[in-house]
């Protein structure tokens, strides 16, 4: 189900700005929560066990002098809670990637950035901790390009802000950063919710608290949702419930009467536990019949049955300009996969390789699933059990599940698909030709082809082959075409035209121009 949308109408004409989602991310220790604590005046990271994050929080503040909200997701940082950073990156429109300066870059650091760089979020590299004496953060700037981000001043145009989380030395800059971020990608509320539906809501986390029952920390992605709507979600595949919203609570227990879009908070009284990911709906009326209808429509896209290499190559979303393969391999002893590890690693086909984006002992767990589907990998399990519940998950969320007994032949299926990513996407296909009759210089230097089109189309900034005697000269593309003297975008089988090629080439009288186009 799409993560920050229920509709795909595209016409934003008179719909509102939003308020930003922004999530944070980095390193253990690296001041993500202090810089938060400094942003929104309080001081959570002293209470928190061993100065780490242990939960996801959302929290939305009206920054000092500024009259737009931001709405912020804390991400845990320990590497246990892997999964609540990739939902926490996975929702958002904007990433802090928070880097501290005496440190620099680190596993989880790197783990980020790999979320980042599969997410549609963009994102601002926050140093942290520049109030420390004797740091270079050049040094550090230089580590973030060399792990995949390219940096404004490094050939790039992702931002970057220094830092204070301690003294609040570049807060202000900051927040001025991510509301110029927000403005210039023109975030707005979608224009229109399925007829009976108020808003759309993603759950980040939910507990349950002695005292207030079960809290769900969540951010409404579309509409509103208020104080006594009728709240609807699924619980398993086929568990429908609707409610009444009891309460909302902003992150420090104050009661909220509606959530505007894009703002965070927490649904507190809801009958169960809702699961991370879950996607819920601010509905008008008890109608369990729409609820079922907007679940069936998002699981329309469920995969098919026999999803194999070719389903997953047809996916838009696992498609990759980084000649890579992402998998993540499960096996079912450290040896094998040792071995599974460096065998992959080795695979190479005309330039593509195999990224291994996660590995580990076991069965495949749901958060391989959720992992997969943020990175755009599939999931190779040696010799490793798959529940029915994870493998309904996959199909789903269209991802791959490929499982084996034999090594070798899990070796040459992931060679086999390399050779399927190397085949071009592009291909060309004539459209046309036609022969030079004449060949005319301008006083400016210029040469114009006079032709007369034989076959189908010539087209301007089309890809185009000159031909002599069967002989392929070389190629170029069309710069301008005239016909007397009116500029036209294309021209006819039996039309005569002058054409100017973009690139120099030496043609004559008789030579044939061949015209293409990729498909």
């Amino acid at each position: 189900m799409s993560k920050k949308k229920v509709n795909t109408n595209k016409d934003t004409k008179n719909t509102q700005e939003r308020v930003p989602i922004v999530t944070i991310l980095g390193h253990v220790d690296h001041g993500k929560t202090t810089i938060l604590d400094k942003i929104r005046e309080s001081n959570v990271q002293v209470g928190e066990a061993g100065g780490i994050t242990q939960k996801v929080s959302v929290f939305t503040v009206l920054p000092k002098d500024k009259d737009k909200k931001i709405t912020f997701i804390d991400t845990p940082g320990h590497e246990t809670f892997d999964l609540m950073r990739v939902r926490g990156g996975n929702i958002a429109d904007i990433v802090l990637l928070i880097v501290a300066a005496d440190d620099g870059v680190k596993p989880q650091t790197k783990e980020s950035i790999d979320i980042i760089n599969n997410s549609d979020a963009k994102p601002i590299v926050v140093i942290n901790k520049c109030d420390l004496p004797n740091i270079n953060t050049d040094k550090i700037k230089r580590e973030v390009v060399n792990n995949g981000l390219q940096l404004e001043g490094y050939g790039g145009n992702i931002p970057v802000v220094e830092v204070s989380g301690k003294t609040g030395q570049g807060v202000y800059d900051l927040l001025n950063m991510i509301l110029l971020l927000a403005e210039v990608e023109g975030l707005r509320e979608e224009q229109e919710l399925p007829e009976g539906v108020n808003g759309d809501v993603f759950v980040l986390e939910s507990v349950k608290d002695k005292f207030k029952g079960n809290v769900s920390s969540v951010v409404l992605t579309n509409g509103s949702l208020s104080k006594g709507d009728w709240f609807g979600y699924r619980n398993g595949s086929d568990s429908y419930h609707i409610e009444r919203v009891k309460g909302i609570i902003s992150e420090e227990g104050k009661p909220l009467d509606t959530l505007e879009c894009g703002c965070g908070g927490k649904i507190i009284g809801l009958s169960n536990l809702l699961d991370l990911g879950t996607q819920g709906f601010a509905l008008e009326n008890n109608d369990t019949k729409l609820l079922k209808t907007l679940y069936k429509e998002a699981d329309d896209i469920v995969a098919n049955e026999d999803m194999d290499f070719d389903d997953f190559f047809a996916v838009e979303d696992n498609k990759d300009d980084k000649n890579q393969l992402n998998v993540i391999v499960k096996s079912s002893s450290e040896g094998s996969l040792e071995a599974l590890v460096n065998s992959l690693s080795k695979l190479e086909d005309d330039g593509y390789t195999v990224n291994i984006v996660s590995s580990g002992v076991g069965a495949v767990t749901l958060q391989d699933v959720e992992f997969a589907k943020i990175s755009k990998a599939l999931i190779l399990g040696f010799e490793v059990t798959v529940d029915k519940n994870i493998q309904d998950l996959a199909k789903k969320n269209r991802v791959l599940i490929k499982t084996y007994d034999i090594i070798y032949k899990l070796i040459e299926e992931v060679s086999e698909a390399l050779s399927m990513m190397s085949v071009p996407q592009d291909l060309e296909e004539e459209i046309g030709n036609a022969q030079v009759r004449a060949i005319f210089t301008l006083s400016d230097g210029s040469v114009v082809l006079g032709c007369k089109v034989a076959e189908g189309i010539l087209k301007k900034d089309c890809k185009v082959y000159i031909v002599r005697n069967d002989e392929m000269l070389g190629e170029s593309k069309i710069k301008s075409i005239r016909i007397n003297k009116d500029s036209v975008t294309e021209v006819k089988s039996g039309f005569e035209c002058g054409v100017q090629l973009m690139s120099k080439i030496d043609v004559r009288e008789g030579d044939y121009i061949y015209c293409y186009k990729k498909v």
